[in-house]
C-alpha cells in the first residue's frame, strides 16, 4: 500500500466530553419533548386538577379566616355583655355555628359560669373532645371539680383531680383536693403541696394560708410565679 492511499484512510473522529454531553442533553429533550406531545391530554387534565386543588386550598383557607374571624367578634361581644342571657345566646351562636374553631372551646368554658344548669354538660363536651390542648381540658377539669365539691360529691372530684395537671394548675389543684378531702390530716397534706406549688394567684394562695393556719399549720412562703 503506497502512502497516498495511506493517507486517504479514513481516520477516526475524536468526540470531546463536552460533545457528548450535548448530545445527551439533546437526546433527553427530544425523548421528553415526545413524550410531551404524546401524553399531552394527560398533563393538561392533571395541571386543571392541579389547578382545582391549588383554588379549592385557597377558598378553604379564606373559608377558615373567615370562621375564625367572627367567631372571635362573637366572643368579644360575650365578654363584654351585660347580662347573662345576652352573654348565653352570644356563646351558643359561637357554640353552634363555629364549633370547628378555638372559641368555641372558649365559649364551653363560659357558658358552664353563665348557664349553671348545663354547666357539667358543657365541661363534660369539652373534657371528650381532641382538638383542645391540655390547658383548656385541665381547667374544664378543675371548674368541674368544683361542681363536684360544691353537689358534695367529693368521690367524684378527687377522681377528677386524681391526675397531675400543667404547673400552671397544680396549685389549684392541690387546693381543690383538699376542698375534697374527708379529714384533716389529709386535708392538710394537700393544702401544704399547694401552698409548695407555684403560685400564680394571689388570692388563691392567701386561701390556702388561711385554711392552714386554721388548721393549726403555719404556712411558708409560698412559690410566686
Amino acid at each position: 500500500m503506497n502512502s497516498d492511499n495511506k493517507q486517504n484512510k479514513q481516520q477516526p473522529i475524536e468526540v470531546s466530553k463536552q460533545d457528548m454531553d450535548e448530545l445527551k442533553r439533546d437526546m433527553r429533550s427530544a425523548h421528553l419533548n415526545a413524550w410531551a406531545k404524546e401524553h399531552q391530554q394527560q398533563i393538561i387534565g392533571g395541571l386543571v386538577a392541579l389547578l382545582i386543588v391549588l383554588v379549592g386550598i385557597s377558598f378553604w383557607k379564606e373559608h377558615r379566616d373567615t370562621q375564625r374571624a367572627s367567631a372571635a367578634a362573637l366572643y368579644y361581644q360575650a365578654l363584654n355583655a351585660k347580662q347573662d342571657d345576652d352573654k348565653r345566646t352570644l356563646l351558643k351562636s359561637i357554640i353552634n355555628d363555629y364549633d370547628n374553631t378555638a372559641y368555641a372551646s372558649l365559649a364551653r368554658i363560659l357558658m358552664a359560669k353563665v348557664d349553671s344548669a348545663h354547666a357539667e354538660t358543657y365541661l363534660r363536651a369539652l373534657l371528650g373532645r381532641s382538638d383542645i390542648d391540655s390547658g383548656m381540658k385541665a381547667q374544664a377539669r378543675m371548674d368541674l371539680a368544683r361542681i363536684k365539691i360544691a353537689a358534695g360529691d367529693k368521690a367524684a372530684a378527687l377522681k377528677l383531680l386524681s391526675e397531675p395537671v400543667g404547673r400552671a394548675y397544680e396549685q389549684l389543684r392541690y387546693y381543690l383536693m383538699a376542698q375534697a378531702s374527708d379529714n384533716d390530716a389529709e386535708r392538710i397534706q394537700h393544702l401544704q403541696s399547694a401552698n409548695d406549688a407555684q403560685s400564680y394567684d394571689t388570692e388563691l394562695a392567701r386561701s390556702i394560708g388561711q385554711q392552714l393556719g386554721a388548721l393549726g399549720k403555719a404556712p411558708a412562703t409560698g412559690k410566686q410565679g
